[in-house]
């Protein structure tokens, strides 16, 4: 099992998915909302995460697929660094493996064509019809990630 997971600077995304290659599917997508306020608030979103992954981890091998936030001129916002932060520190406390990837190897991992963004080959891939009610960029990049451990 792999949880997909994207930050965001309201909230983390996490598609929980099943199987690879051909046979890799999303289970389910859920988004838990954070604010960023106080230390209470990330204690909160530790809370949370900590108890999604010990759901998960029963009678199963869990790994977190985490999309990296991005640095630079257009990276990232403060609010997502920490939300990846905590999500890192959940795993750790339950002792999962994450693994790691970065935005700028989505392109290619996904099969996007040359003019292609990422977030819409992982549209066309996983939610072609536009049924899962909870689509979003961070369920895009959050399928994505999840994807490109599977098939790894």
């Amino acid at each position: 099992m792999i949880f997909g997971i994207a930050a965001t600077k309201s909230a983390v995304v996490i598609a929980e998915t099943k199987g690879t290659g051909n046979k890799f599917a999303i289970t389910a997508i859920r988004s838990i909302p954070f604010e960023v306020q106080s230390g209470d608030h990330l204690a909160e979103l530790l809370r949370c995460l900590t108890t999604i992954f010990g759901r998960g981890a029963r009678g199963a091998s869990l790994t977190i697929a985490l999309l990296k936030c991005s640095s630079g001129r257009f990276g990232s916002c403060l609010e997502a660094i920490k939300a990846e932060a905590i999500t890192e520190l959940a795993a750790s406390q339950k002792g999962l493996h994450v693994v790691k990837v970065a935005p700028q190897s989505l392109k290619r991992k996904l099969g996007c064509a040359a003019e292609q963004k990422w977030r819409d080959r992982a549209a066309k891939l996983f939610n072609p019809d536009g049924k899962r009610q909870n689509w979003s960029k961070g369920a895009a990049g959050a399928a994505a990630v999840a994807f490109t451990v599977a098939v790894d």
